[in-house]
């Protein structure tokens, strides 16, 4: 399977410790199925970080996951909610989270800026998680994998980068 990463810097190979923590499913490597999302993504990096718009293509081998630990969502859900929050938030408790890796890879719907508003109001208490997820049904989302560790990141095997316009 094909996978984009969409940054501000070309790359070949994936160093998890420049890797942002904080993030949906903790501090990772992300890639998207689609190849337009990354590309937007690098389009946003620029307009925050600077530097230029490139998209790095890997093909990713699920079979080379055998001994990793993997984190499923299928769909928008209260236990994805709750995983998101506590990833981004470190004092947000949660029966499950990624703040220490114990996932080599995850798999899921990307919280992205149409649901700021929504994971704020629920940050604050002004919004049940029952009411975050229902809001979210309205949502165009799209899915995101991303890799924690050494072991889950040797799956994917770079294709090559091309720049964004």
């Amino acid at each position: 399977m094909r996978l984009y990463h969409g940054s501000n810097t070309a790359f070949r190979e994936v160093d998890l410790s420049l890797c942002r923590p904080n993030k949906d499913f903790g501090q990772g490597f992300y890639l998207a199925p689609d190849r337009i999302s990354a590309e937007r993504m690098a389009k946003r990096t620029v307009r925050r970080f600077g530097g230029k718009a490139c998209l790095m293509t890997f093909e990713f081998d699920e079979a080379g996951l055998a001994d990793v630990p993997v984190k499923r969502f299928q769909r928008p859900s209260a236990e994805w909610a709750m995983f998101v929050m506590a990833n981004r938030r470190q004092y947000v408790e949660a029966a499950d989270h990624n703040r220490d890796n114990r996932y080599g890879m995850v798999v899921g719907p990307v919280a992205n800026d149409d649901l700021a508003l929504l994971f704020r109001q629920f940050a604050l208490g002004l919004v049940t998680v029952e009411m975050l997820v229902r809001e979210m049904q309205f949502k165009q989302l799209t899915i995101q994998y991303s890799f924690h560790t050494p072991l889950a990141v040797s799956a994917l095997k770079f294709v090559g980068v091309d720049d964004v316009y």
